[in-house]
């Protein structure tokens, strides 16, 4: 299943969306014409997979409904019945998870010597996972045939982070001698990691063989011949006592770059239309007490139907690897390497084109495309997004298409009224049934504006520039 959302574009673009559009586009606050901004909490969840889905299913369905697994030999499966979790059983698999929650943040603008600034200051808790392009061997158990005798893995990773930040957006005109209005914004970011996770395979074969009459299974014995993999984590759930244990784990700097062209009427509200570059989530979260694991050029390990791990729960991630080592090297520690590992932030491009079709209606285009910078870094989904909407003080809401991942077409919208914004990149899932739900998405927010501001006002404070 496949929930996207990741900043609703549409509201976004809004030029009311104030300090809830700097962590996408640090640019975008200064056009809000309100002089104050402030936003409670927001949040937007992602979790994009071709690996499985559940069939004739809503997600407003989902919340009464019995969800099973499929099952060929019980003849279960998603294209039989309703309520069944299935899989594509395609040769790669792909998964991006990401969760955004935006809490008490205020940004304002002000006017310097007769020049406009935005200044902001903003809170984020952010969750995001990524694994592209993984060999699918599970398709063997899922369609439960019979793993091949041989099999190569071709090199893989896969990363996730949770994480806090907390930002200074800051956005100011520049070249004040060019036609258009130039305007340059940033946000500089001071990273707060809680838990993350990097697995790497550079190299790993499997073989495997019939089982004994003794096993009593129809399951293959499966075994890594050769392997070179590698494995850091951290994290504060306390698997003893069940609980998450807040503590900072890690710490870094992340940083935010945008530029704008906005070719603007000086006796005008609104913008004619709008050229942005933004560079997002440049930099990374170091966790110096993370524990690195290294498994190579070990023994022949025995995986499935190995009695050391069938059917064990294991108490925590380390007690894992220790059975793990003790499998590859005999000795519970030798894979235990070293400690401390760095995680890229999820870097990536985001291009946008806006234009005003007529008083208060505009239509944008958007260009998000994943730039990952450092060699073990968490990775966003890829959107093309084209949305219009209707932008007033108190009210504005606009429909729009998106293209995730170049492949996913999705169609949404936001609705805003004073302080409540609700909106979707993927509506229709939310309460139509899909024959494979695997994509649909949902955006919340509430925001305050402690100084209301309207065009009566701003044109009362105008200065006359009529012939006396």
């Amino acid at each position: 299943m496949s929930i996207s959302a990741q900043n609703n574009l549409s509201f976004v673009n809004d030029s009311y969306s104030g300090i809830n559009s700097a962590v996408i586009a640090p640019t975008q606050p200064f056009l809000n014409p309100n002089p104050w901004d402030a936003n409670l909490i927001a949040a937007d969840i992602l979790l994009q997979n071709d690996y499985a889905y559940i069939s004739e299913q809503s997600i407003m369905g989902l919340c009464n409904a019995t969800i099973v697994t499929a099952n060929p030999n019980k003849n279960i499966s998603g294209q039989s019945q309703p309520n069944v979790l299935d899989f594509y059983n395609k040769n790669k698999a792909n998964l991006l998870f990401g969760s955004d929650i935006l809490g008490p943040s205020l940004s304002m603008t002000a006017k310097i010597k007769g020049k406009k600034y935005a200044f902001g200051i903003f809170s984020r808790l952010r969750t995001q996972a990524s694994v592209l392009k993984l060999d699918n061997y599970f398709r063997y158990n899922n369609e439960r045939i019979s793993e091949p005798d041989d099999y190569a893995f071709k090199p893989f990773s896969g990363t996730v982070m949770n994480w806090g930040e907390i930002g200074l957006n800051f956005a100011k005109p520049i070249f004040p001698e060019s036609e258009k209005q130039w305007i340059l914004g940033a946000n500089f970011k001071y990273e707060i990691g809680l838990d993350a996770a990097n697995v790497v395979g550079r190299d790993l074969k499997l073989t495997s063989s019939e089982p004994t009459v003794a096993q009593n299974t129809n399951l293959r014995n499966v075994y890594a011949t050769d392997y070179d993999l590698s494995a850091s984590y951290i994290t504060n759930y306390n698997f003893q006592s069940k609980r998450y244990e807040y503590k900072q784990n890690g710490s870094g700097i992340g940083l935010d770059l945008g530029i704008a062209i906005i070719d603007k009427d000086k006796r005008e509200e609104e913008y004619n239309y709008k050229i942005a570059f933004n560079l997002v989530d440049l930099g990374y979260v170091n966790f110096k007490q993370g524990l690195n694991h290294v498994f190579k050029d070990g023994n022949t390990v025995w995986l499935q139907n190995n009695p050391v791990f069938k059917n064990r729960k294991f108490d925590s991630p380390e007690e894992f690897f220790q059975t793990l080592s003790t499998e590859a090297y005999g000795d519970a520690n030798a894979s235990l390497k070293d400690y401390g590992f760095k995680i890229g932030l999820p870097t990536s491009i985001n291009l946008n084109y806006g234009q005003r079709v007529k008083e208060h209606h505009f239509i944008n285009f958007n260009w998000i495309q994943r730039v990952p910078v450092f060699e073990n870094s968490v990775k966003r989904n890829n959107i093309l997004n084209a949305n219009y909407s209707v932008q007033k003080a108190a009210i504005g809401y606009g429909v729009s298409t998106t293209l995730s991942e170049y492949k996913n077409l999705q169609f949404g919208g936001y609705f805003r009224i004073g302080p409540l914004i609700l909106g979707s990149e993927n509506a229709f899932p939310l309460v139509f049934k899909h024959k494979e739900l695997h994509a649909a998405s949902f955006y919340m927010a509430i925001k305050l504006y402690p100084f209301w501001d309207n065009e009566m006002k701003r044109h009362r404070r105008k200065k006359c520039d009529c012939e006396k």
